[in-house]
């Protein structure tokens, strides 16, 4: 129960900004579409859905810090501690929210481009004799770009929310502590990972790609250790947060 009324909480406080995205996301789309003439066809659906998708992951790992950020300004962050919650419970909430949301928004993306570029799109595709025997292979390359854009949007809001937490340890030069902190963090799960993935290499294959002669083959290994340590500095910044700062 009280993890359900975190995370509404943080979708609440999130849906505005997450909104006027959305609003603008739209624009965009509708501004490429009353100047398609002038931009080549072949760059606008890479740029029309690029460009939101980044923006919209660059927002979710934003969230991720104010969130916190928040907490500490308002003088919130003594509620949640007083909570009979577990503080990686709290820090998960706000990680699902803010996924939640990013999920959320990036329908809303899909959507838009569907409703106002894909009409045009799809008269060009239609010229192409082999445009119908592409899609199972284009459509089995975007659910795997789009889980592995989650995945590793998730793993930045996990290190943003430590590199936050480190900064609340000191007193003076918070802002220095917390680079250092996002940076060595992310230091150490390149330097871990591959010990991790070594041990992992009996781990199924992922086949990215339709066809024989144009499947990719990648080892689950290193996304399951950096699941590994994502859920340990989870687990650390639960500690952090509930036994080590002081507010």
């Amino acid at each position: 129960m009280a993890f359900r009324k975190l995370f509404l909480k943080e979708v609440r406080a999130s849906l505005p900004l997450y909104g006027v995205f959305c609003a603008a996301v739209l624009l965009l789309h509708l501004l490429f579409l009353y100047k398609r003439d002038d931009w080549n066809p072949d760059y606008v659906p890479s740029i029309a859905l690029f460009l939101p998708y980044l923006f919209a992951g660059a927002l979710a790992v934003g969230m991720g810090y104010y969130q916190l950020h928040a907490e500490w300004r308002s003088n919130s962050v003594y509620l949640l501690l007083s909570l009979p919650v577990r503080g990686w419970k709290v820090l998960t909430a706000k990680l699902a929210a803010s996924l939640a949301l990013l999920v959320a928004t990036g329908i809303w993306i899909a959507g838009s481009f569907a409703a106002t570029l894909l009409p045009s799109q799809w008269q060009e595709l239609n010229e192409y004799d082999q445009a119908a025997d592409a899609f199972p292979a284009l459509f089995n390359l975007a659910a795997h770009m789009l889980w592995m854009y989650l995945f590793f949007v998730t793993l930045f809001v996990i290190v943003v929310q430590f590199a936050f937490l480190c900064g609340q340890l000191v007193a003076r030069f918070k802002w220095l502590v917390v680079f250092v902190s996002f940076f060595a963090a992310l230091w150490l799960i390149m330097r871990f990972n591959p010990l991790l993935s070594d041990a992992l290499q009996w781990a199924p294959e992922l086949i990215v790609g339709g066809n024989e002669l144009d499947k990719v083959y990648f080892n689950s290994g290193p996304f399951i250790g950096l699941a590994l340590l994502g859920a340990a500095l989870t687990w650390l910044n639960g500690y952090i947060f509930e036994k080590e700062v002081e507010v």
